[in-house]
C-alpha cells in the first residue's frame, strides 16, 4: 500500500514556511547509508492495535520518504514498568547512535523532559507523535485535537441516550496529556450542554487493558441510570463488550435499553465492531497520518525547516501552539455506522481502519 499525504505547509498571512538553515540542526551526526537522514524512533507501546498498525506505516514511509529510521525502541517491552525512565536511556541510545533527528512517543508527558533536554543539549530535534510533552521544548508535536475526542464521545452518549443519566468514563494514564485532554473534553461538554447528566471518572494505570475493564464493570455493577460507556483508547473494548454480556447489560447498537460503548482510535478492529453493532462509535485516529508526518516533520527539522503558529496545511489541519510547542493538529473525527450527525460513515475510504 502506498498513500501520499500532501507536504507543503502553505503560510497564512505574513507567516511563511522557509527553509533557513542550510545544514541539518543534527550537529556532527552524520547521514545514513548515501545520504539519507538518520531518525531515531522511541515509543511506548507495540500494543495490537493502533500501535502496531502505525509501526506497520512507518515501514511503508520510510521509504516513501527516503529515511532511514533506528529503532523503534520501546520502553514497555525494554523496562518491566519503568518506562518513564527507560525512554531517557532509550533517547541517549540513538543519540550514540548517531541519529540527526528523533520521533518520540512519551510515556509521561511531564517526565519526558529530561530527555527533551539531553536531545537538545546536542542539536538533536524532536518530533513527538501522539502524546503531547507538556514539559521541554520539541520541533513539533503530531497528534489530533485530543480535547476534540472527549468533546465529540460524550457528547455521542447523551445526545443518543434515551433519557438522561450517568456515562461512566474509563480514562487512560493522566499522567499522559492525551488522556488529560480527552477527559477534560468529556466532562465540559457535559457540564455545559447536557446538565441532567453526570460524569463518574475511572482512572486507568499505564492505560492497562484488565484494569481498564474492571473498571468498566464496576461501573456496570454500581451504576443504576448508566446510559453509556467512554473508554480513551480500543483495547479494552472487546472485554467490556464481554462484561455487558456476562451481566445481561448488552444489546446491540440501536435496541432498546441500550448502553452507548464509545472509544478512541479508529483501529481496523474497532471499525469491525461498529459495523457488528457492538460498538457505537469512535474517534479516527489516523495512524497512517501520525506515521506519515512524524517522519516527515522529522526530516524536515534536519533540513532546518521553520514553522509558526497559525500556518495552515494541505491536509486539512493547521499548525497550533501546544504547552508552549508546535503541533500539527490532524483530523480525527467521530466514526459511526450511519455517518449521521456530522460522523462519517464507517466504510469511508478516507478511514485508516479501512486501508488494510
Amino acid at each position: 500500500m502506498k498513500v501520499q499525504f500532501g507536504s507543503r505547509i502553505r503560510a497564512t498571512g505574513a507567516m511563511a514556511a522557509v527553509a533557513v538553515l542550510a545544514v541539518a540542526c543534527g550537529g556532527g551526526n552524520t547521514p545514513g547509508t548515501g545520504g539519507v537522514p538518520k531518525i531515531g524512533v522511541v515509543l511506548t507501546y507495540n500494543l495490537p492495535g493502533f500501535w502496531a498498525n502505525y509501526l506497520k506505516y512507518e515501514d511503508t514511509y520510510k521509504t516513501q520518504l527516503n529515511v532511514e529510521l533506528i529503532g523503534p525502541k520501546v520502553a514497555n517491552v525494554e523496562a518491566n514498568g519503568n518506562e518513564v525512565a527507560q525512554q531517557i536511556l532509550d533517547v541517549k541510545s540513538l543519540i550514540a547512535q548517531g541519529v540527526q533527528a528523533l520521533i518520540v512517543n512519551p510515556a509521561d508527558s511531564s517526565a519526558i523532559a529530561p530527555a527533551l533536554d539531553y536531545a537538545k543539549s546536542k542539536n538533536i530535534p524532536v518530533v513527538t507523535v501522539d502524546v503531547a510533552p507538556d514539559q521541554g521544548s520539541v520541533y513539533m508535536i503530531v497528534r489530533a485535537d485530543n480535547t476534540a475526542y472527549g468533546t465529540k464521545s460524550c457528547d455521542y452518549i447523551a445526545s443518543h441516550a434515551s433519557s438522561p443519566g450517568t456515562i461512566a468514563m474509563v480514562e487512560g494514564d493522566l499522567t499522559s496529556l492525551n488522556a488529560r485532554d480527552r477527559a477534560d473534553g468529556c466532562t465540559k461538554v457535559i457540564a455545559s450542554k447536557y446538565p441532567n447528566f453526570t460524569v463518574k471518572s475511572y482512572q486507568t494505570k499505564n492505560w492497562g487493558t484488565d484494569p481498564a475493564v474492571q473498571n468498566a464493570t464496576t461501573a456496570l455493577t454500581a451504576i443504576s441510570n448508566l446510559r453509556g460507556i467512554y473508554v480513551h483508547w480500543s483495547v479494552p473494548e472487546d472485554g467490556i463488550i464481554a462484561a455487558m454480556k456476562s451481566k445481561n447489560k448488552y444489546t446491540d447498537v440501536g435496541a432498546a435499553n441500550h448502553i452507548a460503548l464509545v472509544g478512541n482510535d479508529g483501529s481496523p478492529h474497532e471499525c469491525d465492531l461498529i459495523r457488528s453493532k457492538n460498538l457505537d462509535a469512535t474517534i479516527d485516529q489516523p495512524a497512517d497520518k501520525y506515521a506519515y508526518y512524524a517522519i516527515y516533520y522529522a526530516k524536515q527539522a534536519i533540513a532546518g525547516t521553520k514553522y509558526s503558529a497559525g500556518q495552515a496545511t494541505d491536509h486539512n489541519s493547521s499548525i497550533l501552539t501546544v504547552a508552549g510547542n508546535l503541533e500539527d493538529g490532524l483530523a480525527a473525527p467521530l466514526v459511526t455506522l450511519a455517518g449521521d450527525a456530522g460522523a462519517t460513515q464507517v466504510n469511508s475510504t478516507d478511514l485508516w481502519c479501512n486501508n488494510k
